[in-house]
């Protein structure tokens, strides 16, 4: 009984097999290019999709590093202007309590021997928005300097202790005498 049931099976699967006659050959080549199809949808339905996922994944990885350096460097110069402005708040808190710019800039034109040289001082003071401190400046104009005064006027502004700075200059050679020299400038500094 069961050989004629297997008999009955094996009879089946002919039959169900293909409608039309076809050659051993033709079965082959059949069979082969069903194969290929369905290796061509499971290429193109799972094994593509995972390896483009994974492609994509290494673009963001690359993508996010690469921000997460430029947020490093960015936190690298935060940090540095943040010092820088704890250095200049701690200068300003060790200027003199009655620390006035145009005094300073005229003790120091004394103490160079330039005070009969300077032609005018103007200073004006501009409040900064959203700080408690003011722009403190004086443009002066100081004519009839040799080089070596200048020179020393310009070191003793600069190299002072008082956070003082010179925001512009203009040099020229003195009108009667060509080893003299002109010079207007604008002087600035942060005020309480």
């Amino acid at each position: 009984m069961t050989s004629f049931s297997l008999k009955s099976a094996a009879a089946s699967i002919r039959a169900l097999t293909l409608p039309f006659n076809l050659q051993w050959r033709d079965k082959i080549a059949l069979s082969i290019a069903g194969a290929a199809l369905l290796l061509f949808i499971f290429l193109q339905l799972i094994i593509f999709p995972i390896l483009d996922r994974g492609e994509r994944l290494q673009n963001q990885i690359k993508a996010k590093q690469k921000t997460l350096q430029e947020i490093k460097q960015l936190q690298a110069e935060f940090q540095s202007l943040t010092q820088n402005v704890r250095n200049s708040q701690a200068q300003l808190d060790t200027r003199a309590k009655g620390f006035r710019l145009f005094s300073f800039l005229d003790d120091l034109a004394g103490k160079g021997n330039i005070k009969p040289n300077i032609i005018y001082m103007k200073p004006s003071t501009t409040n900064l928005k959203n700080s408690p401190y003011s722009l403190s400046m004086v443009e002066m104009k100081i004519d009839g300097l040799t080089m070596e005064q200048l020179l020393n006027f310009l070191h003793g502004v600069e190299s002072s202790p008082n956070m003082v700075w010179i925001k512009r200059i203009s040099i020229s050679r003195g009108e009667k005498e060509d080893d003299v020299l002109n010079a207007t400038l604008q002087v600035e500094t942060y005020q309480f």
